[in-house]
């Protein structure tokens, strides 16, 4: 096999391939054991990071809790009182307006009945908030809310305003208001240096931003970009990874001010998830993938120094003594396992007697070579002595027409006398060039049968045709009989010159067309032996041997025959006749 032909070979068959799938099939099992622990590690570890984050969140919005769950508390408590002097607004703007003197957190603390018509508060006079729409949606759903009035009716500035339902048994009957100012949530809480979020956003649970705070003065504020603060409603006590509005990305920490009513949303910097052994930074499956190519890879190489080398050193050993037949002077399997070396003394056990094989049988080759060119050679001398004493006969004849006949057999033995001459001289007995011997033959037998004086125009073109001796005898012999026909009955026109034309083409593989012609004259042919015919009941003998197709044509000055034959593999047996 050439190195072309190595190379092209699939990679699925070579040794190093199977070595490496099989080493992988085994190691698969620790593999996946290793990713499942490592992904139920990973799981555990990035729970406990965002756990940690939301902790953290909500120690950073402890300041914002405290404020809204002090406004919350005061008007739960304040509900109850008011139900006994709300009737009497004097005495109930009084009491509300020395509650405001006494809490200087708040701005604004009144009772907000179905109406809209505001009449027991701390502010000095009557408030109608009946055509406000934020109050008419309030009064639809009647609940807990927290709410930024950015123009408030009462106060000079924006407040936050908390609306606490009164129900007076079953039935609801307002809202207990109470205000205070923004920069009263933006209270700081307990802030850890090197654990703070960049930045800190309160929001209801209608995506109103209540307050913010940054990390550093002139620091932005970090949004989500994929998502709104009303969809975060949805998503308490949760942390994410998303693009921050500036581009950045953040990890994002949301959790719950005042459930149901007010959410805290904390930005964070990314490194933040590896706080206290977080999550990793790597995939799940990163770090027992790479143990697992590891050790495969240690493997692999173990096994190509054991087998792999030693292995590859005995192919190149038996490709060398493939191309050149020499057996290599030293082991390559030295230091190589008990069974490589074993495998090595048989091949160059086995080599040796390959050599020794191929030795014997070249020299009964050489024999039997000898023995055939010496059988050509003799059946040559013998068929040479036939005609010899063929010729002798020829002269003492006293006949033409027995000289004729003598003739004409003394062609054909001298044609088969050369076909043996040629198989004789021949270096590949089994084969035999048949241009090279229908070109020898021809020339003979024009040189011995052309009449003196009869100038004949020949013109012969023959192709390197490669035959087994089963197919040159016969095709011989029918040249041999085609030649001495032509001889004989080839003519011309008053003042023309008689002529003879003979091919041999191979026009593709495993065809042949051997043709013959001849021009005839307008002379009268001399009725003699061959006048019965014989001479086309041989050819059409000798194409039955060749199992060939014979075509004959007869114009009026040219005769014309085309043989045609498929070349044969070689057959051990020889045909029959």
């Amino acid at each position: 096999m050439s190195e072309t032909e190595r190379a092209r070979r699939p990679v699925s068959g070579r040794l190093r391939f199977r070595v490496a799938a099989l080493l992988a099939l085994a190691l698969l099992p620790i593999g996946i054991l290793g990713v499942v622990q490592t992904r139920s590690l990973a799981i555990e570890a990035q729970t406990s990071s965002e756990l940690s984050l939301l902790a953290l969140t909500e120690r950073a919005t402890f300041g914002e809790r405290q404020v809204l769950e002090r406004a919350v508390g005061t008007a739960e408590a304040l509900t109850p009182f008011l139900e006994l002097i709300r009737d009497d607004p004097e005495a109930c703007s009084s009491y509300l307006d020395d509650y405001v003197g006494l809490s200087p957190r708040y701005s604004f603390v009144g009772f907000v009945p179905i109406s809209g018509l505001v009449t027991c508060s701390s502010a000095d006079r009557t408030v109608d908030f009946s055509g406000d729409p934020l109050f008419q949606t309030r009064m639809s759903a009647p609940r807990l809310y927290i709410d930024l009035i950015e123009a408030p009716a009462v106060s000079a500035s924006s407040v936050i305003n908390v609306m606490f339902p009164t129900y007076e048994g079953t039935d609801f009957v307002g809202f207990m208001s109470i205000s205070f100012s923004t920069e009263a949530l933006a209270a700081r809480g307990d802030r850890v240096a090197d654990m703070r979020p960049d930045s800190v956003v309160t929001f209801n649970a209608e995506g109103v931003i209540l307050s913010t705070e940054a990390s550093a003065e002139g620091d932005p504020i970090s949004l989500p970009r994929s998502v709104t603060l009303e969809d975060l409603v949805t998503r308490p006590d949760e942390t994410f990874i998303d693009l921050s509005q500036s581009g950045e990305e953040r990890i994002f920490a949301i959790v719950p001010v005042v459930p149901g009513v007010v959410y805290a949303l904390a930005g964070w910097p990314r490194e933040a998830f590896r706080l206290g052994g977080g999550m990793l930074p790597l995939p799940t499956a990163a770090f027992p993938l790479m143990m697992w190519v590891a050790s495969l890879f240690v493997a692999y190489i173990a096994v190509d120094r054991l087998v792999g080398r030693y292995v590859r050193g005995l192919s190149d050993q038996m490709r060398t003594f493939a191309r050149d037949r020499r057996i290599p002077k030293t082991a390559v399997s030295s230091g190589a396992a008990q069974e490589l070396q074993d495998l090595e003394t048989s091949f160059v056990q086995m080599a040796f007697a390959l050599l020794d094989d191929e030795a014997q049988m070249e020299d009964a080759l050489r024999e039997k070579n000898v023995l055939l060119k010496e059988v050509h050679h003799r059946v040559k001398n013998n068929l040479q002595m036939i005609s010899s004493i063929m010729n002798m006969n020829m002269r003492t004849a006293a006949h033409p027409e027995t000289r004729a006949v003598l003739r004409q057999l003394q062609d054909r033995i001298l044609g088969l006398s050369t076909v043996h001459r040629n198989l004789y001289m021949a270096k590949n007995l089994s084969r035999t060039n048949a241009g090279e011997l229908m070109k020898e033959l021809l020339n003979q037998v024009f040189a011995v049968g052309a009449a003196p004086g009869s100038n004949l125009d020949i013109e012969m073109d023959f192709d390197d045709v490669i035959l087994f001796p089963d197919q040159a005898v016969p095709l011989s012999m029918l040249a041999t009989e085609l030649g001495t026909n032509a001889l004989k009955h080839a003519g011309a026109a008053e003042g023309a010159r008689p002529w003879i034309r003979v091919s041999l083409k191979q026009p593709e593989p495993g065809k042949a067309i051997f043709v013959f012609r001849n021009s005839i004259g307008a002379k009268a042919v001399t009725k003699d032996a061959e006048s019965s015919g014989l001479g086309l009941r041989l050819v059409r003998a000798f194409a039955s041997q060749l199992s060939a197709v014979v075509e004959t044509s007869d114009t009026n000055n040219e005769y014309k025959v085309v043989t045609s034959f498929d070349l044969e593999d070689f057959d051990p047996e020889p045909r029959e006749g």
